[in-house]
Formats: C-alpha cells, structure tokens, sequence
C-alpha cells in the first residue's frame, strides 16, 4: 500500500504541476510558484499539496485565492485524465521552507563577512 500511496503522490505532483504550469502562463499567477510536494493520507480519501510562492506578499494572497478555488475543481479536472476510482480531496498548504532556507542561508553570509572582516 505504501508504494502505491507514493506512486500516486508522484503522479497527482506531475499533474497538478502541469496544470498549476498552464494557470501561470495565463496570468492566473504572479511570482514564481513551485508545487513542492504532495502527501496523500493512507485512507486515499484527502491529500495535501504544499506549494511556494517566491514574490510579493500579494502573490502569495494571489496564489492562495488561487488555489483555494483550484481545490473545489481540481478533482474533475484529474478524473478523467487519470482513470482513478477515487480521487482525494484535496488541500493546499503554503510551504515557507525555501523562504526560510534563504533567510538562514543570508544569516550565515552575514556572519562569514563579519568575521572575515574582523
């Protein structure tokens, strides 16, 4: 059950990312959004789609509004593409871990110029 569980993650990333991809070419994003990761319950009834946002505040109320209205249509769109008997419900989550990567990583470079300017 679990290679299954992550086949079927891998595949619902692939497909959210394709369309996801599609929706920014028409404007429907600004800022660089990235789908970072999907996790399906073991139940296959809900799965949790983490994305981020590289820009403005703005965008990330933008890509949240966004996604919000892509949860309630995201399981027609995928039904018949995928031929699955069950498709979860499914719930985006802001994902601030490259955000906060880049904060350490500046952390750490003000550091290393402090010291090498001692």
């Amino acid at each position: 059950m679990i290679d299954r569980i992550k086949r079927l993650e891998e595949l619902f990333l692939h497909e959210i990312n394709t369309h996801v991809t599609r929706l920014i070419a028409s404007g429907h994003f600004t800022g660089f959004i990235t789908i970072t990761a999907v996790k399906i319950a073991k139940d296959l009834a809900t799965a949790k789609v983490y994305y981020s946002v590289f820009g403005s505040d703005a965008d990330k109320k933008l890509a949240e509004r966004n996604f919000e209205e892509l949860r309630t249509r995201i399981g027609t769109l995928l039904r018949p593409r995928l031929h699955l008997k069950r498709i979860p419900s499914f719930h985006f989550i802001l994902d601030n871990t490259p955000e906060k990567a880049a904060r350490v990583e500046e952390i750490f470079n003000k550091i290393e110029k402090e010291e090498h300017h001692d």
